[in-house]
C-alpha cells in the first residue's frame, strides 16, 4: 500500500528548473524518511528560515557547484508567511518552478478537524493514513475526528475508561510511550473523563507527563505502606500531597503494575527505602524498594536489561525511537558500572548481547538518518542547537517566564542517571521532564557546544569553528535576534569544583529572561580519567554531591526560571591504536576524531588508520573535515585504555534533555 508520502513524490521530478521552491506550511518536508527519498532523487534541500543563515547554506551548496560546472538541483522549502513566495531572495526565486506542498484529501481533513493548529506531526501520518485508508467513514465532523485519532494514533476510547485502573492504566500506557496529544484532543478527552473521576485532575495529568509521574511517586509510599505486602490496600493515612488526586490508585491492577514495574526500572520513579525482608515477593514491587544491601539495583537493572533485549531501535527507525531508547540505554549503564564485579558477571551475557545489538544497529542509523535530524522543528527537538529555539518557543507561548540553559560539558546518559538520582530527593519541589537529543558529530567541544549556545547548525558559524570561547557571545546573539538586550541575557561559567549560586545570583537582574551556565568539571574529570566508566562514575558522582550542581538549580527554580539541563557531547570507553603521523597537518587531534582542513590530510589519515573514515555531513563547514576513529577506539598510543569523545557512538552522540521546573502548592 503507498503511503502518504508517495504522491507528495510526484512534485520532485529532476531536469525541469535548477531550483524547486516549496511551499510546505504543515512541514512535512522536515519528515527524515519523506526528505531522505527526495535527496535519493538528486536533490540538495535547503530549508529557508533565517535569511542570512540561508544566503550562507544557499551559496556554499549550490552557487559554488553551478559556478565549477557541476549539475545540481535545489529544494528549498520554506513555512508560507503573509507573502507566501515572496518571502524568498528574488535571485532565487526567478530560477525556480514554485510548488505548494499541504496536506490533502482524506489525511487533511483528518489533521484539520481534529486539531487545526498545530496539527499531528508528519511522524504520526503513517497511522493515521493506514487507519483512515481501511475506513469506510469518508466524513467525520469535528468531535468524531477528535475521536478517530485519538482511537487510532494514541489507542484510546474514551467511552470505555469507565474504571480508576482502565484510567491510570491509559496514563501509564501514554507517557511511558511518551505520546504528546494535540491541546484540543486533551481538551475532548477531558470533557469526556472529568465528569466520571471528578478526583482526578485528568487534564493535567494528560497534559504533563512530569506532573504524572510525580503523581505517581507520591502516592506509592502510601500504596507501600497501606498494604500487606502489596497486596491490599487498607486503611487512609496522612500526608500532604502536592499533586492533586486520589490518595489511594489501583498500582496492583494488572493493567497498571506491567508500566510501574518498568517506571522504577528505567529511573522513571525513584525506590523507596524498605524493609526488603517484610516486601512481597513480586518483583513489580520489590523494584520500587530499596535496601542496604544494594539487592534493588541488581533486580531494576535485570528486569530493564530483559526489556532493552528486544527494544533496541531498527536501523531506519524514526529519530524519536533512538531518543527514547537512549534514555533506557543511560540508565542501563548507569546500573551495571554501579555493580560489582560478581553481580556483573551474571548479567554480562546479557548485556553484551544489547550493547553488540545497539552498536551494530546504531551505525546503520547513523550513516542514514542522522544526517538529516538538523533539519527537524525545534518545537520537537532532535538535536542540541535546537536548545535555545526550544527555550524560545516557550517564552513566546507564556509557559515560561524566564529560561536557563544549564550545559553540563561532556555529560553522558549514563553519568546523567546517576546525577538525577542525587539531584531528585534534594528538590522535592521540582518537576522534571527527561528526554535526550542527539549532539553534533564530530562530539568535539568547538562544534557541539558553540551549536549548542547559537542555536544554529556548525556551517553557519565556519569563521570560529575551532574556537572554544565564543558561548556567551553566540549565546548573546541568538537571544539579539528574539528582541531581548543586555541585563535580559546573562552567561555564566563554572570551571572547577565550585557552582556558588551567589555567583548566578550576582549575574541576574530582576530583567533576566534568558540565562545560561555552563559546567566543565565533568569534561575535566574525563579528559584525566584512566580508571575507564566506572572510575568516570565515581567521580561524577563525588561532584554531584558535593551540591554544586544542585545549589544552582535551587536558586533558579527558586527565583521562577524553567530550566533545561543539556550537554553539548556525552563519552565512551575506548582502546588506543596508535596516532597518525601528521604534525601540523591536523587542526584538531581529538582521541576520536582528527580534523583537518584538507581533504588530501584527511585522506592520507585514513591510509595510516585503517577501519578509520572521514566523516561528511551536510551541516558541518567546509574547513572541517573530520577523520573517526573505529568503534571502541582512539587515536593514542595502543593499548592505552581511556574515556573519551569524538566519535558518532551512541553514547557519545546522544545527550540529556531534561526539563526542570518547580511545582507550588500542588499548581503546575
Amino acid at each position: 500500500m503507498a503511503d502518504w508520502r508517495t504522491s507528495l513524490l510526484t512534485h520532485f521530478v529532476p531536469g525541469v528548473k535548477p531550483i524547486l521552491a516549496v511551499s510546505d506550511p504543515d512541514g512535512l518536508l522536515r519528515e527524515p524518511t519523506l526528505l531522505k527519498r527526495v535527496e535519493e532523487r538528486g536533490f540538495i534541500v535547503l530549508f529557508f528560515e533565517d535569511p542570512l543563515a540561508f544566503r550562507v547554506e544557499y551559496e556554499t551548496r549550490v552557487r559554488c557547484r553551478w559556478d565549477a560546472g557541476e549539475n545540481v538541483e535545489a529544494v528549498i522549502s520554506f513555512e508560507p508567511g503573509e507573502h507566501d513566495f515572496e518571502t524568498l531572495p528574488v535571485d532565487v526565486l526567478s530560477q525556480a518552478r514554485q510548488v505548494r506542498l499541504p496536506l490533502h484529501g482524506k489525511l487533511a481533513r483528518l489533521a484539520s478537524e481534529a486539531d487545526p493548529s498545530p496539527g499531528p506531526a508528519p511522524a504520526d501520518f503513517d497511522a493515521l493514513y493506514a487507519a483512515y485508508q481501511t475506513s469506510a467513514v469518508q466524513s467525520l465532523g469535528d468531535a468524531l475526528s477528535k475521536d478517530f485519532v485519538l482511537r487510532h494514533l494514541y489507542a484510546v476510547d474514551g467511552s470505555l475508561l469507565a474504571t480508576e485502573a482502565a484510567l491510570l492504566g491509559f496514563l501509564c500506557r501514554t507517557h511511558y510511550a511518551q505520546a504528546k496529544m494535540p491541546e484540543l484532543l486533551v481538551e475532548h478527552l477531558d470533557q469526556t473523563l472529568a465528569p466520571r473521576f471528578p478526583t482526578w485532575v485528568t487534564g493535567r495529568l494528560l497534559r504533563d507527563r512530569a506532573l504524572f509521574l510525580a503523581f505517581l511517586q507520591e502516592r506509592w509510599p502510601l500504596f507501600v505502606a497501606e498494604s500487606d505486602g502489596g497486596r491490599a490496600l487498607v486503611e487512609e493515612t496522612g500526608g500532604e500531597l502536592r499533586v492533586p488526586g486520589p490518595r489511594r490508585i489501583p498500582f496492583e491492577h494488572h493493567d497498571v503494575r506491567i508500566f510501574i514495574d518498568n517506571f522504577f526500572a528505567e529511573g522513571l520513579l525513584t525506590p523507596i527505602a524498605w524493609r526488603w525482608q517484610d516486601a512481597s515477593d513480586e518483583s513489580w514491587i520489590r523494584v520500587g524498594l530499596k535496601d542496604d544491601e544494594h539487592r534493588n539495583p541488581q533486580l531494576r537493572l535485570s528486569e530493564l536489561l530483559a526489556e532493552l533485549t528486544d527494544a533496541v531501535p531498527a536501523g531506519d527507525a524514526p529519530a524519536a525511537e533512538w531518543q527514547k531508547f537512549a534514555v533506557r540505554w543511560g540508565q542501563a549503564r548507569m546500573l551495571w558500572l554501579g555493580l560489582d564485579a560478581k553481580a556483573q558477571a551474571a548479567q554480562a551475557a546479557i548485556h553484551g548481547t544489547v550493547a553488540e545489538r545497539v552498536k551494530e544497529r546504531f551505525a546503520r542509523w547513523v550513516e542514514q538518518f542522522y544526517p538529516r535530524i538538523h533539519n527537524v522543528p525545534a518545537a520537537t527537538p532532535a538535536m542540541v542547537h535546537h536548545a535555545p529555539a526550544y527555550l524560545a518557543r516557550m517564552l513566546d507561548q507564556g509557559a515560561a517566564s524566564r529560561v536557563a540553559l544549564v550545559l553540563i560539558d561532556g555529560l553522558a546518559l549514563e553519568q546523567w542517571a546517576m546525577v538525577k538520582g542525587i539531584l531528585q530527593p534534594k528538590l522535592p519541589g521540582a518537576l522534571l521532564d527527561e528526554s535526550a537529543v542527539f549532539a553534533w558529530a564530530p562530539t568535539i567541544t568547538p562544534v557541539s557546544r558553540q551549536a549548542t549556545f547559537a542555536g544554529k547548525v556548525p556551517a553557519f558559524f565556519a569563521d570560529t569553528i575551532f574556537e572554544t570561547s565564543r558561548d556567551e557571545s553566540r549565546w548573546r546573539e541568538f537571544w539579539t535576534g528574539r528582541g531581548l538586550y543586555g541585563h535580559e541575557v546573562a552567561a555564566v561559567s563554572f570551571h572547577g569544583d565550585d557552582g556558588d549560586e551567589q555567583i548566578v545570583d550576582d549575574y541576574l537582574s530582576a530583567d533576566t529572561k534568558a540565562l545560561s551556565v555552563t559546567f566543565y568539571k565533568v569534561d575535566k574529570i574525563m579528559h584525566g580519567m584512566q580508571l575507564g566508566a566506572a572510575g568516570m562514575q565515581n567521580q561524577v558522582a563525588q561532584w554531584a554531591n558535593g551540591n554544586a550542581l544542585l545549589n544552582v538549580l535551587d536558586l533558579l527554580l527558586v527565583r521562577g526560571f524553567t530550566v533545561l539541563i543539556t550537554s553539548d557531547h556525552g563519552n565512551t570507553e575506548a582502546t588506543g591504536i596508535g596516532a597518525p603521523k601528521q604534525g601540523v597537518l591536523c587542526d584538531v587531534r581529538g582521541e576520536r576524531a582528527r580534523i583537518f582542513s584538507e581533504p588530501k590530510f584527511a585522506a592520507d589519515c585514513v591510509a595510516q588508520v585503517p577501519g578509520s573514515r572521514i566523516w561528511q555531513h551536510t551541516g558541518l563547514p567546509a574547513n572541517l573535515i573530520p577523520v573517526v576513529a573505529p568503534a571502541g577506539k582512539a587515536f593514542v598510543p595502543k593499548g592505552t585504555a581511556l574515556v573519551c569523545h569524538g566519535g558518532d557512538s551512541l553514547e557519545e552522540l546522544a545527550v540529556p534533555f531534561v526539563l526542570l521546573r518547580r511545582v507550588e502548592g500542588g499548581a503546575a
